[in-house]
């Protein structure tokens, strides 16, 4: 019994050394980081064009979250002080539309809630949950009319937020994703490796 104690009191040292992931609901549990910069790792997908990434503030990110002005929304997102934030919206010629969103927080557990809220937000007006298999981890949501499709991820104290409207196919959105996950993972001066 001694021995399987000092083994988890092992593991779980090995744990806090390494740094993995966040210690408590209130700990960042990784490195900021700059949402303009890591929005430009995204090329411009397909037919889809837009402007390069801009600082958001409130009233931006509950437009870009919803694609609609939202007062009350700007007033919660303000709430929960994001301390940095930027957007980047693509259009195509068939009327679809990708946004990319790219958000800190003072911890990994509003970073996490971030992605549930908009999720729910979209089933609560007729989508459903949705977590396509190549986007572990990621909290999501989907409508088929108006076609909309939500996805959500959060790494330390860093959101990464997809929302497409229109045709816009799956795997543009998954990708998206996993390409800003992979860069906060992997790479120091986004805030990982």
């Amino acid at each position: 019994m001694p021995r399987v104690r000092i083994a988890i009191a092992l593991a779980l040292l090995a744990g806090v050394l390494a740094g993995c992931g966040p210690l408590g609901p209130t700990d960042p549990g990784g490195d900021q980081a700059d949402p303009v910069k890591l929005l430009t790792v995204l090329p411009s997908p397909g037919a889809l064009r837009g402007p390069d990434a801009q600082p958001a503030d409130a009233a931006a990110l509950a437009e870009a979250f919803t694609g609609v002005a939202d007062p009350d929304l700007a007033s919660i997102i303000a709430s929960r002080d994001p301390q940095a934030a930027a957007v980047r919206t693509w259009t195509g010629p068939d009327g679809q539309t990708l946004t990319a969103v790219a958000t800190v927080w003072d911890s990994h557990l509003v970073a996490t809630q971030v992605g549930a809220d908009l999720a729910q937000r979209l089933i609560s007006d007729g989508g459903s949950a949705w977590t396509p298999p190549e986007a572990r981890a990621a909290r999501g949501a989907r409508r088929d009319d108006p076609a909309e499709q939500r996805l959500a991820r959060s790494v330390g104290p860093n959101a990464i937020y997809i929302r497409a409207t229109g045709p816009v196919p799956d795997d543009t959105v998954t990708t998206a994703l996993e390409r800003l996950t992979m860069q906060l993972q992997d790479n120091p001066e986004f805030g990982g490796g």
